[in-house]
């Protein structure tokens, strides 16, 4: 494939690609000619001393010829073994404004050294660290030059780069005496964005995401395109092709599988490529959201969670918004595109651009903190990070990281509402520890029922048609519960019911009907009404796009440590039928996806080893981003590893 970077790529077919930028471009002030700089040391000169003899005698001449010979440094020599002494001592390293504070970003990354990195937009000051006694130095001028620019003189030296890719800058040595160059070193210089925790932005940042976002969010499209050129796309955009990929009823080709890694680190890096029309120093940061976690698990409340800085209202926004629309802060009232028959055929029974599954008709963002009745105390954790990250086969590991080390919170966000099987489970009986996980899997159990054509859902429902007579029913539930099929109906859309006593109450008595019943919401008062947050929809939702960096974190340090088995194991799609895992478009190796202009301008669509190769941690791909670190100091303090490998 190849392999030309691509800057400002046009991220849909049909669009021109912008061109690509030379880092020079738009340099300006840096073509100072070092001669002339260097002319301020004294030289004499034949013309000089004439004049001296002219005016005092050749006695008086030789005099003030020595005193200023005595006022300049004896020359350091330039000749090539010099040199060769020099070069070897000298060297230098790129830093801004985060190095004091967080240290050299991406130094777990076996191509990058300290001091070797750059960021596109940001201010980087190279500063010589050269090994050379002082008394040389002193008698040097340095100048800089990024690939053979020209140069300019300066102890250190700041420059902007204005694109990914790699650069070579050149420091170089001059006697101040004599001008001659005396030495030089150039270096290998790597620009990429990095993505950092959200928290450690500096506040310019963090603002400039969220405003970039807000962007993206309120703008429509078409006044979009005039503005930031015809690359821009709005949020509405991506919400809908989410919706689309992993709405579709044959199967989830977004996620319960292989391509669930490559492909939301694919969707968030198109995502940060039109943030970045707005504002290009911008990334997408990262929400790793076991920090709430650890805070959670030390003070013993879930409150913690729901009190984080993040639900701020100049971040994500309130976390329990009393009547689940989100009603303050920047992306209060973030409306949810309805009326969209015409536009995509993936639509709720009313219309919105929701999963089809979801009988949802708010006409904006909801969030809710109970789902099914209960509320999840158990946040995705250190514990669930570190269990992953023990997987050493690709195929577990690519499965494994959807569910508990990230699903979970997306549960937490969303929520569901209308079904209180809390209540209707502790009636029947049954454990409250089995409760609580049926509770916590009902949203996929659900889903499967609906893809497995047992569970049917309205095409249309009218907008003011109340939502207990718009909701998803099991045509066949008195046939299958006439003829004792309720535990093989279960058991087929969800593991939790191939152990026999999540069959039972706690008295061993059978209460599969009742479980069944919930699933096909066949209780009259019973319609689950889905968050935004936990759905196919999900980018709808401003805290969708830093929770999923957090794993593609953990899928750039997993892919360094390395797999023992990188084996892409073909046909394992668990959306298919949950009990026969199969194909689904999407997560075999060799399927072309939908994602396209990320790392070239070609237009050509990306397989997934495509996307496994260019998001390769282990080497300098095309790939503009980096993550900044992969420690884990709070999970340290609860006992795990800092970098969450065993050594």
């Amino acid at each position: 494939m190849a392999s030309t970077p691509s800057y400002g790529a046009a991220p849909v077919e049909g669009m021109e690609a912008q061109p690509a930028v030379h880092p020079v471009v738009g340099e300006i002030n840096r073509k100072r000619n070092f001669r002339a700089v260097l002319g301020a040391a004294v030289v004499v000169s034949p013309f000089v001393i004439g004049f001296v003899n002219y005016k005092g005698g050749a006695s008086s001449a030789a005099s003030s010829v020595m005193s200023a010979l005595d006022k300049v440094k004896s020359p350091i020599s330039s000749s090539v073994e010099q040199d060769a002494e020099y070069d070897d001592q000298l060297s230098f390293v790129a830093s801004n404004e985060y190095t004091s504070i967080q240290g050299y970003a991406g130094k777990d990354y076996p191509w990058i050294t300290e001091g070797q990195l750059a960021e596109p937009h940001k201010t980087t000051t190279f500063t010589s660290t050269s090994t050379l006694d002082s008394d040389v130095l002193a008698r040097m001028n340095l100048a800089w030059s990024v690939d053979d620019s020209d140069e300019e003189v300066t102890g250190s030296f700041k420059y902007v780069f204005e694109q990914p890719g790699t650069y070579n800058v050149k420091m170089s040595a001059y006697d101040k005496g004599s001008g001659d160059l005396v030495a030089s070193t150039t270096k290998e210089i790597i620009s990429k964005y990095v993505r950092r925790e959200i928290r450690t932005l500096t506040d310019d940042d963090r603002e400039a995401f969220f405003s970039a976002a807000e962007v993206m969010y309120k703008t429509e499209l078409g006044d979009g395109k005039k503005t930031y050129g015809d690359n821009f796309l709005d949020v509405q955009w991506f919400a809908q092709l989410h919706n689309t990929l992993a709405g579709s009823r044959e199967c989830d080709h977004l996620h319960d599988g292989l391509g669930f890694l490559p492909q939301h680190a694919a969707f968030t890096l198109m995502f940060e490529k039109v943030l970045q029309l707005v504002n290009p120093v911008v990334t997408v940061p990262y929400w790793d959201y076991t920090i709430e976690a650890h805070s959670v698990l030390t003070e013993g409340s879930i409150h913690a969670w729901r009190e984080s800085i993040v639900w701020s209202d100049d971040w994500f926004g309130e976390a329990s918004p009393e009547d689940k629309v989100v009603t303050r802060g920047r992306f209060a009232h973030t409306p949810v595109v309805g009326n969209a028959w015409d536009l995509t055929d993936t639509t709720n029974a009313y219309g919105f651009v929701r999963a089809p599954w979801n009988m949802n008709k708010e006409k904006f963002v909801t969030r809710h903190n109970y789902t099914y009745g209960f509320t999840l105390d158990d946040a995705p954790g250190c514990k669930q990070h570190y269990d992953v990250m023990q997987y050493d086969q690709w195929s577990d590991f690519g499965t494994m990281i959807a569910y508990a080390p990230h699903g979970t919170v997306h549960a937490m966000i969303g929520g569901v509402w209308g079904a209180d099987y809390k209540t209707k489970l502790e009636n029947a009986g049954y454990s409250a520890i089995h409760a609580a996980n049926v509770g916590l899997e009902a949203f996929a159990t659900q889903k499967n029922l609906w893809r497995a054509l047992q569970l049917e859902c309205p095409d249309y429902c009218a907008g003011d048609a109340p939502a207990l007579e718009c909701k998803c029913t099991c045509p066949s539930i008195k046939k299958w519960m006439g003829q004792g099929w309720t535990h093989d109906i279960l058991a087929s859309v969800s593991p939790l019911f191939y152990t026999k006593s999540y069959l039972q109450n706690t008295n061993k008595h059978d209460i599969s009907d009742v479980i069944l019943k919930l699933m096909c919401n066949d209780y009259e008062e019973v319609n689950p009404i889905i968050g935004d947050s936990l759905e196919s929809a999900s980018p709808s939702d401003i805290s969708f796009w830093p929770t999923h960096p957090t794993v593609d974190r953990l899928y750039h340090w997993k892919r360094i440590q390395g797999f023992k088995n990188d084996t892409w194991v073909d046909n394992m799609a668990r959306s298919v039928s949950f009990t026969n895992v199969g194909y689904c478009w999407g997560h075999n190796l060799a399927d072309v996806t939908v994602w396209k202009n990320l790392f070239d301008t070609t237009g050509e669509a990306y397989s997934n080893e495509d996307l496994w190769d260019q998001f390769d941690s282990t080497k300098n791909t095309d790939s503009p981003y980096i993550y900044d670190n992969f420690e884990w100091t709070h999970c340290e303090e609860e006992g795990y590893p800092l970098q969450l490998v065993d050594v």
